[in-house]
């Protein structure tokens, strides 16, 4: 089974090339690799130049959105593969994480959310030294009671199927700001099936500058774009509703708007609000237990 792995990139020249040699190392070797650049730069196009050789190499130039869904969703389109990966251009594959995840999905055929642990490194230091990414969550299947309250899915790590991608709608291009078009696109995956977290660490997410931008946010600011992203969730994208928006899947549904209700009270009405979403969300899981 081919696998379309999918690089959005824009003025990471520095960086990308190592991160095209973690593609080329992988022990599975039936995929294509999209690079599609988020508008077209001289310093790109030398990166790349020595991996064109190999022609599963593409890449795909185009205009300059200046957000990463745009070039992923260009990518998405143009290729016609069973299963996709995501890849940031900064980060890297270990030889087995491709190999590990197509046997998986085949053998799973009710996922369609795959991702698995990292180890986290901030560039200094041996990358054997970095420490693991996750370390206190709970790993295998996912319950979408869990994926609403917090994104655990690193989008590198992340392997999931055309067809998927196809219900649910591809990567939103209307988040403002632009952050957490990976999150909102999983809980409209999740919605659909199975979501799988491997525990073994198969990529190197390298820890840069635009890591920590959300970091850096007040509170109020971070509180705004959670809620944005389960609005975006619960409404779908322009050419594909929301799987959320089918009756069959209610409850998914009604977590979306318990969160996105919570998020949009702001941290000024914590303390008043936490007390009544705790009491909805637990009306809203106890009948699915």
């Amino acid at each position: 089974m081919t696998v379309d792995i999918i690089i959005p990139t824009y003025n990471r020249a520095a960086l990308l090339a190592e991160t095209l040699k973690s593609i080329q190392s992988q022990t599975y070797t039936d995929w294509l690799c999209w690079i599609a650049e988020d508008g077209e730069s001289r310093e790109t196009k030398e990166a790349i130049k020595p991996f064109l050789a190999d022609n599963r190499f593409i890449h795909l130039p185009g205009r300059h959105a200046g957000y990463p869904s745009a070039p992923r969703n260009r990518a998405i389109g143009q290729g016609t593969a069973q299963f996709v990966a995501f890849l940031d251009d900064d980060d890297l594959w270990l030889p087995e994480k491709l190999a590990r995840q197509v046997e998986f999905l085949e053998r799973n055929t009710a996922c369609v959310l795959l991702g698995t642990n990292a180890f986290r490194w901030e560039g200094i230091g041996p990358k054997e030294d970095a420490p693991v990414y996750h370390q206190k969550i709970s790993f295998g299947l996912i319950p979408y009671e869990k994926l609403v309250q917090e994104n655990i899915f690193i989008i590198s790590s992340v392997m999931t199927r055309r067809e998927h991608i196809i219900k649910a709608g591809a990567f939103s291009e209307s988040l403002a700001p632009p952050v957490g078009e990976d999150y909102e696109l999983w809980l409209r995956l999740g919605a659909l099936g199975e979501a799988w977290m491997l525990a073994d660490p198969l990529l190197i997410y390298r820890e840069t500058a635009s890591t920590y931008y959300v970091k850096k946010m007040d509170r109020a600011a971070k509180y705004q774009i959670r809620a944005g992203i389960y609005s975006a969730a619960l409404q779908g994208t322009p050419d594909t509703p929301s799987p959320l928006a089918d009756p069959a899947k209610k409850h998914y549904a009604d977590l979306c708007r318990a969160q996105r209700d919570f998020y949009h009270a702001g941290p000024h009405f914590l303390d008043r609000f936490r007390k009544t979403v705790s009491e909805k969300l637990k009306s809203i899981v106890a009948p699915a237990q």
